[in-house]
């Protein structure tokens, strides 16, 4: 039962979000296909690239394991840094730390990604983050797709039908006060404008904390500049030697530095030795 339950909280958030990335994915190709002229050829190209890195990354990333699974982890090699887990009943390296939800010690965890049910850890950051900037721009080329809907409502007259409709769309639907169409557009509309806001604002998050190298975790905790060693450095050490290349597709080869094990902090004394589970 508990092998059912635990496979059921990774592909469950999968599932849902590719149930949301092919509804928004469908409305963007049908408002393309409706605009006339020669920018229609063109955008069709765009919107199958983003697409596609977007899945891509999202492929890669589920594929990746950041986990201490596998990894050869020396007894002898235990000094500064590292800590006892009582879950995984093994010693684990600095920046590495327990996820309840995988069950399992994820080296340089960042946090869980729920709408992936997966870590962001060492070995798929890269991907994370390519991700959530193609999402973004798919979602700005969404929204702004989307606009001429919101300009339609907005010259028939503002009206609480209008303004339900695009706040509210589920309620709108279940009382019948609009066509299933109305609602589909007004729904996918809703969350592209929502998806895009939320985007935003892990981009920003983890742009700054890639500035200063630094993990979801250790910024919380207020160590966000022990490990940082400059913006390049500190993009090579994220998304690997090839950073500068990693946005345009997901299966272009950018080796990691260094091995998701041994990390040398700025200064040692900032290094604690607080054990995982606190």
């Amino acid at each position: 039962m508990q092998i059912c339950r635990w496979d059921l909280a990774q592909v469950l958030p999968v599932f849902i979000t590719c149930i949301l990335v092919s509804s928004v994915t469908l409305e963007i190709f049908y408002l393309s296909l409706t605009l006339s002229g020669s920018a229609q050829l063109p955008l069709l190209v765009v919107i199958l690239y983003l697409f596609f890195n977007v899945v891509g990354n999202m492929v890669r990333f589920i594929q990746s394991n950041p986990s201490i699974k596998g990894v050869f982890l020396e007894h002898g090699s235990v000094g500064q840094g590292w800590v006892y887990c009582y879950s995984c009943q093994t010693h684990i390296p600095p920046r590495c730390h327990h996820c309840y939800n995988c069950n399992v010690c994820v080296l340089r965890r960042d946090h869980h990604c729920t709408l992936l049910g997966k870590c962001v850890g060492y070995s798929n950051y890269r991907y994370f983050f390519c991700a959530l900037l193609n999402a973004l721009l798919a979602l700005l080329l969404a929204t702004i797709l989307n606009a001429e809907i919101f300009m339609d409502l907005l010259h028939q007259g503002f009206s609480l039908h209008s303004f339900f409709l695009l706040l509210m769309p589920w309620m709108m639907f279940l009382t019948g006060q609009v066509s299933g169409s109305a609602f589909v557009f007004a729904f996918v509309a809703d969350t592209c404008v929502v998806g895009f806001l939320f985007c935003l604002a892990f981009l920003v998050l983890h742009s700054f904390i890639l500035y200063r190298g630094s993990t979801t975790k250790e910024w919380f905790n207020g160590h966000s500049r022990d490990y940082d060693y400059g913006w390049k450095k500190n993009a090579r050490t994220f998304l690997g030697e090839r950073w500068y290349l990693v946005w345009l597709s997901p299966w272009i080869q950018s080796t990691l530095t260094g091995d998701g094990i041994n990390f040398e902090p700025r200064n040692l004394s900032t290094v604690s030795s607080k054990n995982v589970n606190q």
